[in-house]
């Protein structure tokens, strides 16, 4: 089993995440775009070598069940949350994340992928994203610093293990895009930012346990086993934005466990029993999130290839 090809290497410096619902599109026609989509990243990485170009494509739960006859352990539909802050659930059927160190490979593949079918599919989301200076959301602060950074460490994160037979090397995904209120946050000094993310601005280094609040993003969002081992996500989040002020994050997160991403919403938003939120939900605001499966290059082929 070989897991697709945008999971474990470290970020390109351009993405784009396609988030889409069939429609008036049959599962078959979804299959043969998804063809002109690889065909079309394959001549491009042997015409462009030096492109980095990768590629991933995740299914929600009901398009899935309709595409295979089994289904992971773990797998669910992102629920709501009514917490201190709403997080919205907005399901869909697709998310393709391309990547490249190119911003027009980009658009080709998205172009490839969408000729002739779009009027028949509901695109939820094209967010064009890329790498803000040395890896910092436009916060300003460096964003994935706790990500594994060995590839046998982000493939035990991201990927599920042989246990569980065909899905093995299979990921679950969680993608959400967060909106940011650039005009508040900086009205906020440094070091009110830094309390804000539990983090130094220019060093990223966590602050003391006795200088970090408990309401701090890195506070709520660092979860840990019984044994106090931090449990990881694999992030290949980043940032978009214009110039007129439609600025943020597109968050996405890679796992073998979607119950990391449970807990962490939960104490995001402040329905873990705790009654402690994240300081950041008030200058940053989730507009949608949902969560996939991407099967292995192996399964994804073979469901491709079925009638």
């Amino acid at each position: 089993m070989t897991a697709q090809s945008v999971i474990l290497p470290l970020p390109s410096d351009h993405a784009r995440f396609i988030v889409l619902r069939l429609k008036d599109l049959a599962i078959a026609e979804l299959k043969e775009k998804l063809d002109d989509l690889f065909s079309t990243r394959d001549r491009l990485i042997t015409q462009h070598p030096d492109a980095q170009i990768k590629t991933a494509v995740a299914f929600g739960l009901d398009l899935w069940q309709q595409l295979y006859a089994d289904t992971p352990e773990g797998f669910s539909s992102l629920e709501a949350i009514d917490g201190t802050f709403p997080m919205p659930a907005v399901q869909a059927d697709v998310l393709i994340h391309l990547a490249s160190a190119r911003a027009d490979i980009c658009f080709a593949l998205s172009q490839s992928f969408f000729e002739g079918i779009q009027e028949r599919v509901e695109v939820l989301d094209e967010r064009v994203c890329f790498r803000y200076f040395d890896g910092r959301d436009i916060t300003g602060f460096i964003d994935g610093t706790e990500n594994p950074q060995f590839k046998d460490d982000r493939a035990e994160t991201a990927l599920l293990g042989e246990e569980t037979g065909i899905f093995q090397d299979g990921s679950f995904i969680f993608a959400q895009r967060y909106a940011h209120d650039l005009e508040k946050w900086k009205r906020l000094k440094v070091d009110a930012q830094e309390q804000v993310m539990g983090r130094t601005k220019l060093e990223s280094i966590e602050l003391e346990d006795d200088q970090k609040p408990e309401n701090a993003h890195i506070a709520r969002t660092v979860i840990e086993d019984d044994e106090g081992e931090e449990l990881e996500i694999l992030r290949h989040s980043l940032p978009y934005g214009d110039g007129k002020g439609d600025q943020g994050l597109f968050f996405i997160a890679y796992t073998k466990d979607l119950t990391r991403i449970d807990r962490m919403l939960e104490r995001m938003f402040g329905t873990s029993g705790d009654g402690v939120h994240d300081r950041l939900l008030h200058f940053v605001t989730p507009l949608d999130g949902a969560y996939y499966f991407a099967p292995s290059e192996d399964l994804l082929a073979q469901i491709l290839e079925t009638e």
